[in-house]
């Protein structure tokens, strides 16, 4: 995933020790950045908020109002956990030194969450997905996938570099393990690659001893469909808006 940090502290990064494995770009900009731009083509921003309350909060309002598809999470120090509220517009909050799969867990959930409240396109070279309608397509052809292909295909490809086993894609697309149905993720797999045809089938790779992955490059980029369409927080035409 695509990371902004918005801080100060130019050390910010080592508040969250673990968060340069999960990542493939972190991009920084300060807490009085007025918006230039570096919030585009992130999938998360993280904003510094342990210790100016009102700034951090002003920018999480910011990034929602003018950036409807990207997550935004705000790191708050144990002692000034209370004093953050639903008025942030935040997807979620969390504390200094988050460990990896908290971390992991919580910038996947807050993703998905902010997707899933736009309607919006993950594009991946000449493949567009639309997760609101399950529906897919490759070089402007559509490829009639099942419910359960797309939600396959979609999980790589958010996920793209990056290989999974088989029991990891069984719990993520079917959501349960069973490793003794692994094969079906074999199956669709192989249907996958039919569908996307001799010429793109390559974009699932098979890990040997491992499992499968989108290969990279191109990287994924989420695009909103309508910018029309945000969420209820982002009609609020707040003041402190980014200025575009």
């Amino acid at each position: 995933m695509d990371v902004l940090l918005v801080s100060d502290d130019d050390d910010f990064e080592s508040a969250l020790p673990t968060l340069k494995a999960l990542t493939r770009n972190i991009r920084r900009a300060v807490l009085q950045d007025n918006g230039d731009g570096r919030h585009k083509a992130v999938d998360v921003a993280i904003i510094d908020a342990r210790t100016n309350l009102a700034t951090a909060r002003a920018v999480c309002r910011r990034l929602t109002a003018s950036a409807p598809g990207v997550a935004v999470l705000a790191v708050v120090a144990p002692t000034n956990f209370v004093a953050v509220d639903v008025d942030w517009h935040f997807d979620d909050v969390l504390m200094p030194a988050a460990g990896a799969d908290e971390l992991e867990a919580r910038l996947r959930l807050a993703i998905k969450r902010r997707r899933s409240a736009v309607d919006g396109t993950l594009k991946f070279g000449d493949l567009l997905l639309h997760p609101s309608s399950f529906a897919a397509s490759l070089a402007g052809n559509e490829l009639g996938l099942t419910v359960t292909e797309f939600k396959l295909l979609n999980f790589l490809v958010q996920h793209a570099g990056r290989a999974f086993s088989r029991t990891r894609l069984m719990h993520e697309v079917w959501g349960y393990d069973s490793t003794g149905r692994v094969r079906t993720v074999d199956v669709h797999v192989r249907r996958l690659r039919a569908k996307l045809g001799t010429e793109h089938e390559s974009m699932i790779d098979t890990v040997r001893g491992v499992g499968y992955m989108a290969v990279t490059p191109p990287h994924p980029e989420w695009i909103i469909t309508d910018p029309m369409q945000n969420p209820g927080w982002a009609l609020e035409h707040a003041p402190d808006a980014i200025a575009q």
